[in-house]
């Protein structure tokens, strides 16, 4: 049953939220309308949840809000000591409280690094089939896009480390921009893959920034490497940007935290932000990120086997009701890398069955370079009612 999204009960994985009086970019008519010819669709192709943020991080922000004042403050000592303890303690992973910058978004502070590393007409390595933002980003900064593409052999992706080699030697390279773990595909890169990866940049001089948002979301044995570890044993130079927006739920709120282990790094970043005033806090951002981490580590647990549970609904349903249809076992992040290939669409007529027939709004493949074509994006970050209507919607299309 759905529940208006003024009053919050407590917390379930299996409720239903209506957001339909909200602007909430999943459901805009406009970007139904352009990507998929039709509003009427079960829209799973934003990369969120569908799920409410930890209950403590709700009860904070309200609380704040009945205060108020909402006049400029600073970010407290106590923020940076949750983030480094949330990665010390979860991750193993001991950041030094100094290589700590924020920034307005990921995206955000990609772009930043960019323009401190790169002039306009050198060439950014990627790894495609890659988040697509990254190609915009690179276009928009009039820098050159390279592919590094990844390779898919028996259900899984791996790196081309031959390839990369030698698109990083050539001189106008400057940049790889990294995704650990990977959007769409979700492979967690090894340490092993990574100091690979740190050995071969350093050597030609290629800087890396590394998209870190899933580093939270890890499913099994598998487990999360921050690429600035490993680089710094490689002699590499690298940044990892990351945010608690896709763990807590917070996209719309935004903020991340890059780290810079380097002097000049932080430096010339801070002279950047200062530049344009990115040094500014919002009161509920900061308020939400530091709740988050604090007390965010029971939610997080219970969701990861929520949505454990719904990689296996999936897994479970394609087998019995999809022939031709199959998903890439997902080591991280909470998107379903679908492969429709054994269907034998081409990329326009698997887009009409899914949004007009199935009326579902998935990202087509292709939108993460051609190398995804026959293959489709899905969110499963979402109640299993709600995923089984969307398979449901699927298998039906395809049967008819």
């Amino acid at each position: 049953m759905a529940s208006p999204c003024g009053n919050v009960p407590a917390m379930s994985f299996d409720e239903t939220v209506d957001r339909s009086a909200l602007p909430a970019s999943r459901w805009n008519p406009a970007a139904l309308k352009e990507h998929f010819k039709t509003t009427d669709v079960l829209p799973l192709w934003i990369a969120e949840m569908d799920f409410r943020a930890p209950p403590p991080v709700v009860d904070r922000l309200v609380e704040r809000a009945r205060l108020g004042m909402y006049g400029y403050e600073y970010r407290p000592e106590s923020l940076f000591d949750v983030i480094t303890a949330w990665f010390g303690e979860r991750h193993g992973w001991p950041i030094e409280r100094s290589y700590l910058r924020f920034c307005p978004s990921v995206m955000n502070a990609i772009c930043a690094l960019m323009n401190l590393y790169t002039e306009p007409g050198d060439a950014i390595l990627v790894q495609p089939p890659v988040f697509f933002e990254f190609r915009q980003a690179i276009g928009r900064n009039e820098r050159e896009l390279v592919k590094n593409a990844l390779r898919f052999a028996g259900g899984r992706y791996q790196m081309d480390f031959e390839d990369l080699e030698a698109k990083a030697s050539q001189p106008q390279t400057k940049m790889l921009i990294l995704c650990n773990p990977h959007n769409p595909v979700g492979r967690v890169w090894t340490r092993d893959e990574l100091r690979r990866v740190a050995e071969i940049c350093a050597h030609h001089d290629v800087f890396v920034v590394s998209d870190e948002i899933y580093a939270d979301i890890i499913y099994g044995d598998n487990r999360y490497t921050p690429f600035v570890q490993v680089a710094q044993t490689a002699g590499a130079s690298a940044a990892s940007c990351l945010s608690p927006a896709k763990t807590f739920n917070l996209a719309g709120m935004m903020d991340a935290v890059v780290v810079l282990p380097e002097e000049d790094q932080r430096k010339r970043f801070r002279e950047l932000a200062s530049r344009f005033f990115w040094n500014r806090t919002n009161v509920f951002t900061t308020l939400a990120a530091e709740t988050a981490y604090r007390e965010g580590g029971a939610w997080l647990d219970e969701l990861l086997l929520y949505l454990s549970g719904n990689i296996a609904f999936i897994d479970d349903f394609l087998a019995r009701e999809t022939p031709g249809v199959e998903l890439v076992q997902p080591e991280g992040t909470y998107l379903a890398w679908l492969d429709f290939r054994g269907l034998g669409l081409d990329v326009e007529a698997l887009g009409e069955l899914l949004s007009q027939r199935a009326r579902v709004a998935l990202n087509s493949g292709h939108w993460f370079g051609r190398e995804g074509a026959g293959f489709a994006r899905m969110s499963f970050a979402c109640p299993r009612s709600v995923l089984e209507d969307a398979l449901t919607r699927i298998a039906g299309a395809i049967a008819g």
